[in-house]
């Protein structure tokens, strides 16, 4: 039942027992004389409000308070004694007996509007029913699966039938009928004749009639009210939303539009059945504000999984778009919705095609020209002493003084170098200067771009950062854009290594990715990527902190990404490049085209380029596999949970024949090596050094080093490994030739054993390419902490085990947190 505060196991456990209530109850039908009234009433309300029975035989009335009703006068003065005059003056005292008799579910509160009639007749329907025993439950009259009103006397029954017409009395009544349903007294298959005869229509109507005769049919009925929309049933669960839909389709004539119509109904509903089930499904109760926002979800999930284009997804998507616009018409609804954005209605191949080798090279040569010149807004203004003051005393333009030298002292002098704009200007010198620049033959712009200034930080400013951004991470457009000012990290505490925390789209919250992870030779992912990302964050805290506190939303005051608009309807409004609700990304489509024809980007047949931010994933993922990169370790820096996810993804890009001849070899030696797996021998002996020993060492992370720069063939033979640079293979240390340990190290060892264990039972790291690099040092560090094996004393062992308490992290697997 709705809005009922007790559930019908609370009820039956107060079912009190035959003759047991009432028995010793006494009706006071006699005034006493009270000397202190004001103490009676409070007596009375302090021994009644610990009493459950009575408080459920407390009737109420209307009262001018906050909820609109209390404790009816006329059982005040009945149960202390009072005359009325009296029981109404203290009737204020009771108010402790309501907050009773809510805690205890005996007056439910509705969550809409009530009036205090409707209220009292709950607790009188419910009492009533409390009281009765199952016995006399069986003895109920049913007609039509319900309890005949009609049928029972004034005295059997404490409410009238005109008492329903209160919601929370009908939602009592549903209460009462499902208890007795579940008891066995009701049958809950039950269906009316009405109902009968209807399935009986529609089973005989749906064998009969096609789609197109349904929506015909549906159509024709006229849709002004709530009330017009047809019942749903069983049967028909959703003929409200084939309905809605019927209608809106007698705004198109042609019968491909019509047919879009029923096409985006059937889609529509298969959408709602997984949200809501098949059960009868009313538009009232159903439809939110961000129906269509989670439709486009829905849709975006085909569009990623091949099962629709994404042209087919804007056509079903407008259909229901104009659907719900007609729903907002429907009177005493008062529907409303959040629009979104449609599609983007590239080519599917362009949308994950990676960008070929001279498409590359020319989107970085317009990057670096882009970042060039957007960086012009960093160098700061230098004043030339140009020209004179060209205002009087009341700030207006004095004649013949109007020139762009004088405009440009006001700029240097009065307007302290900061650009203003005619829709933002306030102050009489501001619409002087403004004045003077419209007197000349230059247009705002002009001037402030002849005068080296950067006049707004907009869209078409960041762009550069946006893409460079894109081409040095690989990240997807909504991490990307939803980036904050904080999430650089220079030095994560865990690995000292760069770090730049993002949100993944559909993860479970934030993932660290670790910049330059691989230390690979890659184009795209080179060893200076750490200290490019560096700039650009700084470069962009530097280019919007002056207008920062201007954002209209402060929720997103620390994005990385906020711009000033220059279109003439939101001039100057500082927004997200990424919003609520995806706002400003088809602004975004539209500085990329505009990115794309001024740099003259063409693609290798000589057409406009296809820019999205999108193409670098997939661009990033092919010059992986082209320098040797794994498929797991690219598991692992798409963040991908399952391999098979990695390679579905990698499978659905349109890589040339020989990434695919990488991607196939790649995965024949994956299955090679689970059939061929074998457990390698652990070293059974470590050598260990005592502090005495003298020899010149380099000092790791770890341990010390016999020569940093001669690291072992198995370091030697990796592809990322460059001749004559130092190893940065920390996590192989324990197992090399070179690695000297001594007392000092074990603190880190101890430590390195903590935090180890700890990831292997708090993380999936042992399913990771990194589980049995754990799995081996742990069988190392063993040789070397316990005591049996370790060549340490026990002494050194135990402060060491002490010390690495004080040691919060440890330097982990490479790239692993």
């Amino acid at each position: 039942m709705k809005n009922i505060g007790i559930t019908i196991d609370e009820i039956h456990e107060d079912f009190p027992e035959p003759g047991i209530l009432g028995a010793d109850f006494k009706n006071v039908e006699e005034k006493q004389p009270i000397k202190d009234a004001e103490a009676a009433v409070i007596e009375w309300v302090s021994k009644t409000a610990g009493d459950k029975e009575a408080l459920w035989e407390i009737p109420i009335s209307k009262a001018d308070n906050t909820l609109g009703f209390s404790v009816a006068v006329k059982h005040i003065q009945s149960a202390v004694g009072v005359s009325y005059s009296v029981a109404q003056k203290y009737r204020g005292l009771t108010t402790p007996l309501i907050g009773r008799m809510i805690e205890e579910g005996i007056l439910v509160i509705p969550s809409e509007s009530y009036e205090a009639a409707g209220i009292e007749n709950t607790r009188k329907l419910l009492n009533w029913y409390r009281k009765l025993t199952v016995e006399e439950k069986h003895t109920l009259p049913i007609f039509g699966n319900k309890i005949s009103i009609g049928k029972m006397s004034p005295e059997q029954l404490p409410i009238k039938k005109e008492s329903l017409r209160f919601n929370v009395v009908k939602d009592a009544w549903e209460f009462i009928h499902k208890d007795l349903e579940k008891i066995g007294i009701i049958d809950p298959n039950y269906k009316s004749v009405a109902e009968r005869t209807s399935e009986a229509n529609v089973n005989r109507i749906n064998h009969s009639e096609s789609q197109i005769e349904r929506f015909h049919r549906l159509a024709a009925r006229e849709l002004n009210a709530a009330d017009d929309f047809f019942p749903p049933s069983k049967l028909e669960p959703f003929i409200q939303v084939e309905q809605l839909f019927a209608c809106s389709s007698k705004t198109v004539s042609s019968k491909s539009g019509k047919s879009n119509y029923r096409v985006a109904s059937s889609s529509f509903i298969e959408f709602l059945s997984k949200l809501y089930g098949n059960k009868p499904f009313r538009i009232v109760t159903t439809f939110d504000e961000y129906l269509l926002s989670r439709y486009r979800k829905y849709l975006e999930g085909k569009v990623i999984n091949k099962e629709i284009s994404s042209h087919h997804a804007n056509t079903v998507l407008s259909s229901v778009r104009i659907t719900l616009n007609r729903l907002t018409q429907v009177r005493d609804i008062e529907y409303s919705f959040f629009n979104i954005n449609g599609f983007a209605t590239t080519r599917e191949t362009d949308v994950k095609k990676p960008f070929t080798m001279n498409e590359r090279l020319r989107i970085l040569e317009a990057i670096e020209k882009g970042l060039s010149e957007s960086r012009k807004a960093l160098k700061p203004y230098k004043k030339t002493g140009l020209g004179s003051n060209p205002l009087d005393e009341k700030g207006s333009v004095i004649r013949g003084l109007s020139t762009l030298e004088n405009a440009r002292w006001l700029f240097e002098n009065r307007l302290m170098c900061k650009p203003v704009h005619y829709n933002t200007a306030k102050s009489p010198i501001e619409k002087s200067f403004l004045r003077i620049i419209n007197d000349s033959d230059k247009g705002l712009i002009e001037v402030y771009n002849d005068w080296g200034i950067t006049p707004m930080i907009n869209m078409d400013t960041l762009t550069p950062y946006v893409l460079r951004l894109a081409q040095i991470t690989g990240l997807n457009a909504n991490p990307l854009l939803s980036l904050d000012i904080n999430d650089y990290v220079d030095s994560h505490p865990a690995t000292s290594r760069p770090c730049l925390r993002y949100w993944k789209e559909r993860s479970d919250g934030h993932k660290e990715y670790h910049l330059d992870l691989f230390n690979a030779e890659l184009t795209w992912l080179t060893s200076s990527q750490a200290k490019s990302i560096k700039i650009i964050f700084e470069e962009l805290v530097q280019l919007t902190s002056s207008f920062r506190q201007d954002i209209e939303d402060n929720a997103f005051k620390d994005r990385l990404f906020i711009y000033q608009s220059n279109s003439t309807k939101k001039h100057g409004r500082v927004s997200p490049l990424l919003g609520n609700k995806e706002k400003n990304t088809e602004a975004l489509g539209a500085s990329l085209s505009r990115f794309v024809k001024k740099y003259n980007l063409k693609n290798d047949a000589g057409d406009p380029l296809t820019l999205t931010i999108s193409r670098f994933r997939p661009t990033f993922v092919s010059e992986m596999l082209r320098n040797g990169v794994t498929v797991r370790e690219i598991q692992l820096m798409l963040g991908h949970s399952s391999l098979q996810t990695t390679l579905g993804y990698i499978d659905s890009l349109d890589f040339n024949s020989m990434s695919r001849m990488k991607i196939n070899d790649e995965l024949e030696e994956i299955h090679q090596s689970t059939l061929d797996k074998k457990v390698e021998k652990v070293p059974e002996d470590i050598e260990s050094k005592k502090n005495d020993e003298l020899v010149t060492t380099f000092h790791t992370p770890l341990a010390e080093c016999r020569n940093i720069f001669d690291p072992p063939d198995f370091v030697k033979n990796l592809s990322s490994y460059i001749p004559g640079t130092p190893c940065s293979q920390y996590n192989k240390c324990l197992g090399c030739d070179n690695v000297i340990i001594t007392a000092k190290n074990l603190p880190e060892i101890f430590a390195m054993k903590r935090d180890y264990t700890l990831l292997k039972e708090h993380s999936r790291v042992m399913d990771t390419p990194y589980g049995h690099v754990i799995s081996e040092n742990l069988e190392l560090i063993k040789g070397i902490t316990e005591p049996e094996l370790s060549n340490f004393s026990l002494e050194e062992l135990e402060n060491g085990r002490r010390l690495a308490e004080y040691i919060e992290t440890t330097t982990l697997v490479d790239g692993v947190i």
